[in-house]
């Protein structure tokens, strides 16, 4: 049976150029933040080690003295919070969870596409590239709403009130 040429044309450039193309993006945007979500927790980590080393040392004085011990003893656990909130600020594990889940999506549309071209006929051919379609942009829909949900999640710092000027 010969399909349409322009139908073929279309499937290849779509599954190239938009599906494809999206899913790489999401794959690369998954590793960046993979790599900063793991970076901070190890930061993190280290930085509770060299706190609980600091205070033993503060207490024994060992080394060095104990106002540097001290000082250290308030430094990193202000620099441990700092790396939290930086963390929290831009929601890397979120933003890792919603990037992995489109890409998931995307793989499920690949996987039920694969048969696409094994069509008894033009109709059911049409059929299934409009379903595919709608699936995969289905999934770029939803990544979308996602956003909205993350933003309303990070809330941003408020400024401090001002109080008017009394004469």
């Amino acid at each position: 049976m010969a399909m349409d040429n322009r139908h073929e044309q279309f499937l290849n450039l779509y599954q190239t150029w938009r599906h494809k193309d999206q899913a790489g993006f999401y794959q690369a945007r998954c590793m960046e933040f993979e790599r900063a979500r793991r970076q901070a927790i190890i930061s993190a980590g280290v930085l509770m080690l060299l706190t609980t080393m600091v205070s033993i040392f503060t207490a024994t004085g060992l080394f060095l003295p104990k106002w540097v011990w001290a000082s250290l003893g308030v430094f990193l656990p202000a620099l441990s919070t700092a790396l939290t909130a930086y963390n929290s600020l831009f929601a890397f594990e979120q933003q890792l969870k919603l990037y992995k889940d489109a890409s998931r999506g995307l793989h499920r549309a690949e996987a039920d596409a694969y048969g696409l071209r094994k069509s008894a006929d033009e109709a059911d051919y049409l059929k299934k590239i409009e379903a595919y379609v709608n699936q995969v942009e289905g999934i770029f829909r939803k990544e979308q709403g996602q956003w909205g949900q993350l933003i309303s999640e990070i809330k941003p710092a408020e400024p401090p009130k001002l109080e008017p000027k009394k004469e």
